[in-house]
C-alpha cells in the first residue's frame, strides 16, 4: 500500500470522523516535515523514515482550561454503549446507518474503529495525516497531470473527480443524527483519547479543533501549478507546500469539493457548540 493512496483514503477518514465521531477525510491519512509527493497517486509526501506501530504518538501540549465535555446522551430503548474492547461490531453498524444502501461499506475499516477514528482526529487536530491504522480504507487510482516538464505540470481537473462520491456522502449525512451519534458514543471516545495518555485537553476540544483545521485550508481558483524536482510532483508554491498536511489535501479535492466540505463542517460546528455538556459533580 503506497503512502499516497493511504492520504487519499484520509480524506474520507477527515469527512466521516469529523462527521460521526465528531473529529476533520476526507475526508477518508503525515507528518510535517514530510514534503515530496509520490506520482503514481495523489499529491503527497513521501515517508523519510518508518513510523511507529502505535496508533497515535502521544504529544507535549501547553496547559490551558478544559472545556465541558458534552453529556453521554441516551437513546430510548437503547442500552449505553458496550465497553471499548467489545464495541467495534456496534460502532461500525452505526456508522453505516449514516448513509443509504451500505455507501460507507467502501470505505469503513471494521476494526477498532473508535480507537482509529480518535487517533485520526487527534492528528487531525494538529493539520497531520496518519498511515499505519487508518480507519479507512485506501482511494484507488493514479494522480492525474496535465503539462510536462517543459511546460511545467498542473494538477488535471480530472483527479478532483475522484473525491466526489465522499463529499457527496457527506453533503447528504444528516447533522443532528451525527451529532447524536456523537454523543452516544461519546463515553467510548473520550476513554480512547485517554488512552493516547493526553492529559491536557478533552476529546471534544481536539474535535474542534481538527474542524477548524479543515476550515482554515485555503480555496484555490484555477490551475494548481506544480514542479517534480525528482521522482515526486510538489505544490510550486511554496506557500501552499508549507502547509499542514490536511489543508493541503483538501486543496487536492478542487475548490468545488472543497466548498461543499466546508459548508457541512461549519453545520456540524454549529451544533456540536450547542450538544448538552456533563454538569460538574458537587460535593456532599
Amino acid at each position: 500500500m503506497s503512502e499516497q493512496q493511504s492520504r487519499q483514503g484520509w480524506i474520507i477518514g477527515i469527512i466521516v470522523v469529523i462527521i460521526v465521531a465528531a473529529a476533520a477525510y476526507w475526508l477518508w491519512t503525515g507528518d510535517e516535515q514530510k514534503k515530496e509527493i509520490p506520482s503514481t497517486t495523489i499529491i503527497e509526501q513521501p515517508k523519510t523514515a518508518p513510523e511507529p506501530e502505535t496508533l497515535a504518538q502521544p504529544q507535549e501540549q501547553a496547559p490551558e482550561p478544559k472545556p465541558p465535555e458534552p453529556a453521554p446522551a441516551e437513546e430510548p430503548g437503547r442500552a449505553p454503549p458496550p465497553p471499548l474492547n467489545n464495541s467495534d461490531k456496534s460502532a461500525y453498524q452505526d456508522l453505516m446507518g449514516l448513509a443509504p444502501d451500505n455507501a460507507l461499506s467502501r470505505w469503513l475499516v471494521p476494526s477498532e474503529v473508535i480507537r482509529k477514528w480518535v487517533a485520526a482526529i487527534n492528528a487531525g487536530s494538529r493539520g497531520t495525516l496518519i498511515y499505519k491504522h487508518r480507519p479507512l480504507r485506501k482511494l484507488r487510482g493514479p494522480i492525474l497531470v496535465t503539462g510536462s516538464s517543459v511546460e511545467g505540470y498542473q494538477l488535471s481537473p480530472s483527479n478532483y473527480r475522484r473525491y466526489d462520491q465522499p463529499v457527496r456522502l457527506l453533503a447528504l449525512m444528516n447533522t443532528e443524527a451525527a451529532v447524536g451519534l456523537y454523543q452516544y458514543w461519546y463515553p467510548r471516545l473520550a476513554q480512547a483519547y485517554a488512552e493516547l495518555g493526553i492529559r491536557n485537553k478533552t476529546f471534544h476540544q481536539v474535535v474542534l479543533e481538527a474542524i477548524d483545521k479543515v476550515l482554515a485550508a485555503p480555496e484555490i481558483e484555477g490551475p494548481i501549478q506544480l514542479v517534480r524536482p525528482s521522482v515526486y510532483y510538489k505544490f510550486a508554491d511554496p506557500k501552499l507546500e508549507k502547509l499542514p498536511g490536511v489543508q493541503k489535501l483538501m486543496i487536492r479535492m478542487g475548490p468545488e469539493n472543497t466548498i461543499r466540505v466546508k459548508e457541512k463542517l461549519k453545520e456540524l460546528r454549529e451544533k456540536l457548540e450547542t450538544v448538552p455538556v456533563q454538569q460538574p459533580q458537587s460535593n456532599p
